[in-house]
C-alpha cells in the first residue's frame, strides 16, 4: 500500500482529464477577430480538449489567447499546462510576460525568479526582472538585474535600456551614450535606443547627433526574443490575405500615422507578411478595438501589393 502512495500522488498532481477540461478556458466575445482568427481559436481549443493530457497543447491554447491580448483565458490555461508540466519552462516563461503586461508585477517577479531557477545564466531574464523592478519604482532592485544581466551579455538591449534608463535620470550623458552606441550594432533599429541617445546627445551639445538619432526613433522596432516571436507570429497567418483594400488608405491615415508620417509609409516596401507582422505589432500595442482583423487584413492587403512608386513630399 504504501509502495502505491508516490504513484496516487503523481496522478494527483497531472490531474484526471475531466478536471482538465473543466479548468479549460471558454471562449469570449470574438468582436473584433476575422474568421480565419476565430478558426484559429477553435483548432486550439479542439486539440487541447481532444488530449488534456497534453501540456503542450493547452499550453498552445494559452498562446493562442496571449497573441490576441486575451489575457485572463490564456492565465488559464497557462497555469493548467505548468500544473501538468511543471519542468516545462516555456509556460513558466510565457505567464511571467503575461503578468508583466497586466502590472501584476508580485505574480510577474515570482514567476521570471522562477524562471531564472532552470536557467539562472539567462541574460534576457534577469533583464526582464530589471526592466519589470524600474516599472515597479524599485530602483536599487533594478539595478541588481540589469547589472547581473549585462555581466552576462554587455550588449543584452532591454538591460542596456535599463542603464541608460536610469543613467540619463542622474545626467550621466555620457554613460548612457556608452551603453546604447554597441547595442545599435546589433538592433540597429531598436527605438528607444535611438530617443535616449536623441536625449542624451542633446544635453551634450551634440545637435546634428541628437537629431539623427531623434529621427531614427520615430520608425525603430522594439525588442522580440525568440520565444516572444513564436507567440506573436501564431496570429499572422489571419490577416494575410484581405477582401477589399480599397478603403486602406484612409484606415492608414486614420490609424497607421499616429507612429509613422505616411511619406515613411509610401517609401518602404516589404513582402505581405512582413507587413503582416508590423500590422499586428500595431495591434497588439493599441489594440484589436482600434484596428480590427478585418481592417488590418484591408491595409496589409493594399501595403503588400500597391505599385512602388516615388513618395510625394
Amino acid at each position: 500500500m504504501l509502495a502505491l502512495l508516490p504513484m496516487l500522488g503523481a496522478a494527483a498532481c497531472t490531474g484526471r482529464p475531466e478536471s482538465v477540461l473543466t479548468r479549460l478556458p471558454q471562449f469570449p466575445a470574438f468582436v473584433h477577430q476575422n474568421a480565419a482568427s476565430i478558426a484559429l481559436f477553435r483548432d486550439a481549443d479542439a486539440g487541447a480538449r481532444e488530449t488534456p493530457a497534453s501540456a503542450d497543447r493547452i499550453g498552445r491554447l494559452g498562446m493562442t489567447y496571449h497573441a490576441y491580448r486575451f489575457s485572463d483565458e490564456a492565465r488559464r490555461s497557462y497555469e493548467v499546462a505548468r500544473e501538468l508540466a511543471p519542468d516545462e519552462y516555456r509556460w513558466i516563461y510565457y505567464q511571467a510576460f503575461l503578468e508583466k503586461s497586466v502590472f501584476d508585477f508580485s505574480a510577474a517577479e515570482s514567476l521570471f525568479r522562477r524562471a531564472l531557477d532552470f536557467d539562472p545564466d539567462s541574460a534576457e531574464v534577469w533583464a526582464e526582472l530589471g526592466d519589470l523592478y524600474l516599472s515597479w519604482n524599485r530602483p536599487d532592485d533594478a539595478v541588481e538585474s540589469l547589472t547581473r544581466a549585462l555581466a552576462l551579455d554587455p550588449t543584452q538591449p532591454l538591460a542596456a535600456l535599463g542603464q541608460a534608463r536610469l543613467a540619463l535620470r542622474t545626467e550621466d550623458w555620457t554613460g548612457a551614450v556608452a551603453l546604447l552606441t554597441p547595442v545599435l550594432d546589433g538592433h540597429p533599429r531598436l527605438s528607444l535606443a535611438h530617443k535616449y541617445l536623441a536625449q542624451a546627445y542633446d544635453n551634450l551639445g551634440r545637435g546634428d547627433d541628437a537629431d539623427r538619432h531623434r529621427s531614427l526613433g520615430d520608425y525603430g522596432s522594439a525588442i522580440e526574443t525568440p520565444l516572444m516571436r513564436e507567440l506573436h507570429e501564431l496570429s499572422i497567418a489571419a490577416i494575410l490575405e484581405g477582401d477589399d483594400p480599397s478603403g486602406a488608405p484612409a484606415l492608414m491615415q486614420e490609424k497607421c500615422t499616429r507612429c509613422h508620417t505616411s511619406v515613411r509609409i509610401e517609401e518602404t516596401q516589404r513582402d505581405r507578411r512582413w507587413w503582416a507582422g508590423t500590422v499586428r505589432r500595431m495591434q497588439r500595442e493599441a489594440g484589436w478595438a482600434w484596428l480590427s482583423d478585418d481592417q488590418a487584413a484591408s491595409v496589409v492587403d493594399y501595403l503588400a501589393t500597391r505599385e512602388a512608386a516615388p513618395a510625394s513630399r
